[in-house]
């Protein structure tokens, strides 16, 4: 389980690269996969707060995707 957090901070990390080159669309799809790793060990280590808080995250992100659709961002 600690690798699977270990992977989902380098996948976050990615996502802020990613968004800070312009290339939000990718960054928002490897945030949403980071944020279901770090939803999966919150659940294993019954860590509810930060399990919500990747929850909330990945709805944004979705919003984010739809946004993105509706005005072509790469």
């Amino acid at each position: 389980m600690i690798l699977l957090s270990w992977v989902c901070t380098i996948l976050v990390l990615v996502g802020f690269v990613l968004n800070a080159t312009g290339r939000t669309f990718k960054a928002l799809i490897i945030w949403i996969v980071g944020d279901i790793g770090w939803i999966i060990f919150d659940f294993h280590i019954q860590n509810w707060s930060h399990a919500t808080l990747s929850t909330i995250i990945i709805l944004i992100n979705l919003y984010g995707i739809y946004n993105a659709k509706r005005t072509d961002i790469k």
